[in-house]
């Protein structure tokens, strides 16, 4: 089997690894002048490993044309990088017609995009929940897992299982994942944990274990939940949780001791004057709130404080 992954950032790296170490054959796809990131081969150590790879075991293009034959494309970039994605890999739609695509990012509305341009057929949502840190171009490190990577198709749940042959390879590879025909609710429930965390963590500078230990921000984080739980029953959307109230009593007795030391990507983002993924994550909340009338201050404070820091 032959995936691409596009984008070679701590994700893209991480999944590759464990594709690699089941057999498959590896493309990244980056930008123009981040090749050479890649020139002397990579590396992926923490929690399920130490693997490494010379550059003769993968390939590197900046030519999306380098997508054509293979069986998956696996989405791995920043969200706001969509668009532009779908558009290239739609000049070359007639090489990659058998190639089904993963969208493997935070937020929501991240598959729609994609959806546009090549159908519900060819696209599938993969939520991951764990904790990849770039620390070199060529060097990830795996600081945090709370849960095994799940793949399906938001938009017809039977199709879900056409990827079952890609979860094989990333069990077989060392990464934990499965198929779910409810990939939907699981991209909430990290919408939930993301959006209250993320931001937050950012905006303070500190890991997702400090923001518990202060009830002024668990306050902060109080209100961001239940202003999304009014939001997903305005759009009909659902998670596993029934009520704010359940939810909140996993996220702080759970969710947060099993991840309290990881900083998340945002900060990194911010830290380094990259852009953010906010658009996909309380932006998102903030803008169908605005299509149902909905007041949500607290998200739409934190979405715009993030805003004021990319700057």
């Amino acid at each position: 089997m032959k995936v691409c992954i596009i984008g070679a950032g701590s994700v893209g790296l991480g999944l590759a690894a464990f594709l690699l170490n089941a057999g498959w054959d590896v493309c990244f796809i980056t930008r123009k002048g981040k090749s050479d990131d890649l020139k002397n081969g990579f590396r992926v150590y923490g929690l399920f490993g130490d693997f490494e790879f010379s550059a003769s075991e993968y390939c590197v293009s900046e030519d999306y044309a380098s997508c054509e034959g293979c069986d998956y494309i696996l989405i791995t970039t920043k969200s706001y990088a969509n668009r532009e994605i779908a558009e290239s890999l739609n000049r070359i739609k007639d090489k990659i017609e058998n190639s089904k695509i993963v969208v493997a990012q935070n937020g929501w509305g991240n598959s729609e995009i994609f959806k546009e341009f090549f159908g519900k057929e060819k696209v599938y949502t993969a939520r991951i929940i764990t904790g990849f840190e770039r620390e070199k171009p060529n060097l990830a490190k795996i600081t945090v897992h709370a849960d095994e990577m799940v793949i399906g198709n938001i938009f017809d749940k039977m199709l879900s299982f056409n990827v079952e042959d890609l979860v094989e390879a990333l069990n077989n590879g060392g990464f934990e994942a499965k198929v779910s025909c409810e990939v939907d609710k699981h991209l909430w429930a990290k919408m939930l944990y993301n959006c209250a965390l993320n931001p937050l963590g950012a905006i303070f500078g500190v890991e997702y274990g400090k923001l518990a230990e202060s009830e002024h921000s668990k306050s902060i984080m109080n209100n961001v939940i239940d202003e999304i739980y009014d939001v997903m029953e305005a759009c009909n959307y659902s998670t596993f949780w029934d009520t704010k109230e359940s939810y909140k009593e996993i996220f702080y007795s759970k969710l947060i001791p099993i991840t309290a030391s990881h900083r998340s990507s945002m900060l990194q983002d911010i830290e380094n004057g990259r852009k953010t993924e906010i658009e996909s994550l309380n932006g998102v909340v903030v803008k169908l709130a605005n299509e149902k009338n909905l007041s949500v201050p607290f998200n739409e404070f934190l979405y715009r404080s993030i805003k004021f820091l990319e700057k």
